[in-house]
């Protein structure tokens, strides 16, 4: 069974700009992997429901006590970077999450793509793991990057 290696940044704020400039720059050929997105996530019984993820995440820019998750997948079967996912925290800010092919988060491959990523998106927190979801606050992500390979 093929395993991706997750790589993690946390964002200061809450921004769609960003989010939708990345996938147009890194994920142009994507497919987001929901049909809806009820608010609260999860719900039986949702407030309001949005059809598209940007809409969503323009609402969730100006509501910043909401956490919320989005994946996408890449469709483009030659790239290493399989799915993008977008975990709003609970305390206003964003954490970005990239799927690249592979087991092993310390390769030097891995390495280069989290690097040049925590780069172009300015973050100071990240980290590296195999398959393992971030948690939804800011203060939380910071104690799990620091218990998982950050080069």
């Amino acid at each position: 069974m093929s395993q991706n290696v997750d790589a993690y940044y946390l964002i200061e704020e809450r921004n769609s700009r960003i989010v939708l400039d990345f996938l147009e720059d890194y994920f142009e050929n994507r497919k987001e992997l929901s049909e809806n997105y009820p608010l609260p996530q999860y719900s039986d019984n949702p407030k309001i429901t949005f059809t598209k993820a940007d809409k969503l995440m323009k609402y969730l820019d100006k509501h910043s006590n909401i956490d919320y998750l989005l994946y996408w997948e890449n469709l483009d079967d030659t790239s290493e970077m399989k799915f993008f996912t977008l975990q709003y925290t609970d305390d206003g800010k964003m954490i970005f999450g990239i799927s690249f092919r592979g087991n092993k988060p310390n390769s030097s491959k891995n390495i280069y793509f989290f690097e040049k990523f925590k780069k172009i998106l300015k973050s100071k927190i990240g980290c590296l793991t195999v398959e393992e979801p971030p948690p939804s606050n800011s203060n939380q992500f910071v104690m799990y990057c620091n218990q998982r390979f950050s080069p």
